[in-house]
C-alpha cells in the first residue's frame, strides 16, 4: 500500500481516557504524523462541556483532528463497568476508522483497541497496541498474590484479560515502556520482535525550581495513588525501620487513598506523616521542589510517570524494579533502584541520602539534568517518530 504522506508513516491515536495518549499525540502533530486523536473528552475540544470537566488539556494539538465521544465521557464518570464502556469505545472507533484511507498505523490503547485493531488490519494498516503496565497476566498473577497478604480477594475482570491477549496477538507490535514489562512479555511467550520498547517522558512543567531556603526537615516524597499496587505497605515499613529521629525528617504523601489502603495506614501512621490528597497536575512541581527524596515502590508499573516529574524537580528517586525505574535511573547518580517488597533497602538508600547532605546536593542537580538530557516527552515523542518511519 503506498503510504499518502510520502516519507512520513501517519497515525490514528485512539484512547478512552487521557493517560499518555495526548502527550503522544502532541509528538505525533509535531511531526506531521499525526491523522487523528480518538478520546471521549478533549478540553480544546469541546467547549460546552469543559464548564462541567476540571480537566485541561494544555497539550498542542490540533483541534481538527481530534474525535471526541461525550457521551461516553459523561458514562466513564457515572458508571464502574469499564469493560463494557471501553467496548463500546472501542467499536465506536473501528466504525469511524473503517471508512479513513488516510493514514497508514493504528495506535489504541489495550483493553480498548481490539475491534479498532481488527478495522486497521482489515484495511492494511499497521497497528500498534499501547500496554503501560505488565503483561496482563503477570500483573494479574502478583496483584492476586499481594492482595491475599491483606486478606483481601483480586481479581482482572476475566472479559479484559481475554480481550487483552486477544490484542496482543492481533496487532502487529506492542509499544512498552520498560524493560520490567519487557521481560514479563518475554515470559508469556511474545515474540521480542513484536515489542517496542521508548520509556516515558515527562512534559517541560516539571522542571527544577529555586530551592527551598526556609527551615524545614529532611522531606521525603511519595507522588501517586495510595494503593495496595503500589507496594506503599514496604514504604511504610521502610519508614517505621529508619534510624532517624522523628523530629529530623517528615514524609508527604500526595494522591487519593484507596479504600483498601485506610486501615493499614491507620495501624502505621505517624505524627511526621501528612497526607495531603490529590492535588492539580500543574501545581505539582512546586510542591515536588520543596522536597529532599522520591519514593516509588510500585510492585507492578509499566513506568510510573512521576519518576520522571520528580527527576525533573530535581529530586533523586528510590525506585522498585517492578516501577519501570531502572531504565531512566542512574544508580547512585540521580536515584536508587531497590528489589520489590524490600522495605530495608528503601530505609538504607533514604538513611544514605540523610546522613551525607553533600551527596544529596549532587544527587539533585544530577536528577535535574538528566531530564533535560533525554527524559522529556519530545525524546519519547522523537523515538516514536522514528519508529513509525521505520513502518512505512
Amino acid at each position: 500500500m503506498n503510504n499518502p504522506t510520502g516519507n512520513h508513516a501517519r497515525a490514528i491515536v485512539s484512547c478512552s481516557g487521557k493517560f499518555h495518549a495526548f502527550a503522544l499525540a502532541e509528538q505525533l502533530n509535531k511531526y506531521n504524523q499525526l491523522a487523528g486523536l480518538y478520546t471521549t473528552y478533549a478540553w480544546q475540544k469541546n467547549r460546552l462541556f469543559r464548564r462541567l470537566a476540571g480537566r485541561v488539556d494544555k497539550e498542542l494539538i490540533d483541534p481538527a483532528l481530534m474525535h471526541t465521544h461525550i457521551p461516553l465521557a459523561v458514562l466513564f464518570k457515572t458508571l464502574r463497568n469499564e469493560f463494557v464502556l471501553n467496548d463500546w469505545y472501542d467499536r465506536a472507533v473501528a466504525r469511524s476508522i473503517g471508512s479513513r484511507n488516510d493514514y497508514r498505523v493504528f495506535i489504541g490503547w489495550s483493553g480498548m483497541s481490539l475491534n479498532a485493531i481488527k478495522s486497521a488490519r482489515k484495511h492494511g494498516k499497521i497497528t500498534v497496541l499501547e500496554r503501560g503496565s505488565s503483561h496482563i497476566c503477570y500483573q494479574n498473577a502478583i496483584l492476586q498474590e499481594e492482595y491475599r497478604k491483606f486478606g483481601l480477594d483480586f481479581s482482572i475482570d476475566e472479559r479484559v484479560i481475554e480481550k487483552e491477549l486477544k490484542e496482543y496477538e492481533a496487532c502487529d507490535y506492542i509499544a512498552i515502556p520498560s524493560s520490567f514489562v519487557k521481560t514479563s512479555f518475554l515470559e508469556y511467550g511474545v515474540d521480542e520482535q513484536k515489542l517496542f520498547m521508548n520509556p516515558y517522558g515527562t512534559s517541560r512543567h516539571f522542571q527544577s525550581l529555586p530551592p527551598d531556603t526556609s527551615e524545614h526537615p529532611f522531606r521525603i516524597l511519595y507522588l501517586g495513588s495510595l494503593t495496595i499496587q503500589k507496594g506503599l505497605i514496604y514504604l511504610f515499613e521502610a519508614l517505621e525501620a529508619l534510624d532517624i529521629p522523628h523530629k529530623n525528617f517528615e514524609v508527604w504523601f500526595v494522591g487519593h487513598v484507596s479504600d483498601d489502603l485506610n486501615e493499614v495506614i491507620a495501624r502505621h501512621q505517624k505524627p511526621n506523616w501528612t497526607f495531603k490528597g490529590h492535588v492539580p497536575h500543574y501545581d505539582l512541581p512546586a510542591l515536588i521542589s520543596r522536597c529532599d527524596v522520591g519514593i516509588q515502590p510500585s510492585l507492578q508499573e509499566g513506568m510510573s510517570m512521576v519518576i520522571p516529574q520528580m527527576l525533573g524537580c530535581g529530586i533523586p528517586v528510590i525506585a522498585s524494579t517492578n516501577s519501570g525505574g531502572k531504565d531512566i535511573i542512574r544508580e547512585g547518580e540521580t536515584g536508587f533502584v531497590v528489589p520489590v517488597r524490600d522495605p530495608e533497602s528503601i530505609a538504607e538508600r533514604i538513611l544514605t541520602l540523610w546522613q551525607n547532605p553533600e551527596l544529596l546536593y549532587r544527587m539533585k542537580g544530577a536528577a535535574a539534568q538528566s531530564v533535560v538530557a533525554g527524559l522529556t516527552w519530545d525524546d519519547y515523542g522523537k523515538r516514536y517518530a522514528d519508529f513509525l518511519n521505520t513502518l512505512s
